[in-house]
């Protein structure tokens, strides 16, 4: 063991440390630091014996003349303190405290407010930064009750019509704005005789709660009419099948894709989808892939509608979906053409083939060399509008992505590539917008027949070459592309 000891001389002690052989490192710092203390605390007493004091010892002490020569003494206790009293000192600068945003807690106003409106306040309603003041008195608050958690509004006269005719969702509540602006017009009697045809529960909403609808309608335009309802019913489907064409079941048969109990109760489980209109001798679908901007989208739908396309499939991955802007956009045409989804377009184009669906894949004009190699490949659609392919088989219109257009795998996988010829070829525009393109290419679907197989433009150009005209033709554009 180590043992500590003291020996004293004449002037100081001294502190002896004996440590043991093999003992710890950890032990013998602890030793010394008792060595230590030990020490300083002889020194210590030693010091008071003789007189002598440390410099903390000789400030603390009141009865020591070296601690009253510190400023903060004299300050405190000496003649600095009448010195610093005689002087007019301010107040040093300190922060306001935080005001409350809330407008309860602001004091009263004192000073009149003054009539005109300052230049930030005019510049900062302009831009729309509106500050809230608060909900005022009978003002009922800005909250939407849903029937569901899935339940859409939606807005726009032509839609609520659209969606109380065809009655293919389930229907919550109609909103009708009743103020005193409002006159009764011949809309709000069918809207209201449609409603109670269904067994809709009909709210009328006075002027003070307008905006409560126009929370539903998200600021945009709703006419006075916004319902609440279901999602719309859009089927997975992996391929279409075969044709159903007896008198009593028009149509076709699809193969449905994996679908939640919650998507069943919404989309069902039919694998037939009915053809909403007889326009054309065989189904015409429309396939779109990736659009996805809402306004194109509903353009897309309202022109199928319009021209008589008998179902649209859209695809699951980067597509627009259904929303109300997409529904406000199509016009209530959403309602009125059956819907489906697809998963992998491709696949779903190779198998539909396997069924005897005709694929026709919308691209950009070609160059000609590429139509002088793959002849059998390009059509146009003059070669559209001579043969009508929707008098012999069911034909799918696939349609791309507003920027980069359909993949390859995609253009492989179709029957055929189709495009809208091109007349002016100096322009800087060299496509058109996919709406517009689409009712061009599904018009010369839809069109009908002139009697005249379908020629591949290859073919086309060089039966053009070797034929004599028979009068003097005028300059009339590239009838191509």
């Amino acid at each position: 063991m180590a043992s500590v000891a003291t020996a004293e001389g004449h002037e100081m002690a001294s502190v002896v440390i004996a440590e043991a052989p093999g003992m710890p490192s950890v032990a013998a710092a602890e030793l010394r630091e008792m060595a230590k203390k030990l020490d300083r605390k002889a020194s210590e007493d030693e010091d008071e014996e003789s007189g002598r004091q440390t410099r903390r010892k000789r400030f603390l002490d009141p009865e020591s003349t070296f601690g009253k020569k510190s400023l903060v003494y004299q300050l405190k206790h000496g003649s600095l303190k009448e010195r610093a009293e005689s002087l007019d000192l301010q107040e040093p600068v300190r922060p306001a405290p935080r005001r409350p945003d809330n407008d309860f807690s602001r004091p009263p106003r004192t000073a009149p407010m003054d009539s005109r409106r300052s230049r930030q306040e005019e510049d900062d309603s302009s831009l729309g930064k509106t500050e809230f003041k608060g909900r005022g008195r009978g003002m009922m608050p800005m909250t939407i009750h849903y029937t569901t958690a899935a339940s859409q509004f939606l807005y726009g006269r032509s839609v609520v019509k659209a969606a109380l005719e065809q009655a293919r969702r389930k229907l919550y509540k109609l909103y009708i704005y009743g103020g005193e602006n409002r006159k009764d017009s011949k809309d709000n009697a069918i809207m209201t005789a449609l409603a109670r045809r269904q067994g809709v529960p009909i709210q009328i909403v006075p002027t003070a709660e307008q905006r409560l609808m126009d929370k539903m309608s998200m600021g945009r335009p709703h006419n006075g009419f916004v319902l609440e309802t279901s999602p719309l019913p859009q089927l997975p489907v992996q391929s279409l099948g075969r044709l159903e064409e007896s008198p009593t079941k028009l149509g076709f048969q699809v193969q449905l894709d994996h679908q939640t109990k919650e998507e069943e109760a919404i989309n069902g489980t039919d694998t037939f989808i009915p053809r909403s209109t007889d326009v054309t001798p065989k189904p015409f679908v429309l396939l779109l892939n990736e659009i996805l901007d809402p306004g194109n989208l509903g353009a897309l739908l309202r022109t199928a509608s319009y021209l008589g396309v008998d179902a649209v499939g859209i695809t699951n991955r980067n597509s627009s979906t259904l929303t109300p802007v997409v529904l406000k956009s199509a016009a209530g045409a959403a309602e009125e053409v059956s819907i489906f989804t697809v998963d992998s377009p491709v696949e779903f184009i190779e198998d539909s083939k396997k069924a005897g669906w005709k694929t026709y894949a919308a691209v950009a004009p070609p160059d000609r060399k590429l139509v002088k190699r793959h002849t059998d490949k390009f059509v146009s659609t003059d070669a559209i509008e001579k043969s009508s392919p929707l008098e012999h088989d069911p034909c799918i219109l696939v349609l791309g992505n507003e920027g980069h257009g359909l993949p390859k795998p995609l253009k492989v996988a179709a029957d055929y590539e189709l495009s809208v010829p091109r007349f002016v070829q100096g322009s800087s525009v060299d496509s058109l917008n996919v709406s517009v393109a689409a009712g061009l290419l599904c018009h010369a679907f839809v069109k009908g027949p002139t009697a005249e197989p379908v020629v591949p433009i290859g073919a086309q150009s060089r039966k053009d070459e070797g034929a004599v005209p028979s009068e003097p033709q005028t300059d009339k554009g590239e009838t191509m592309f």
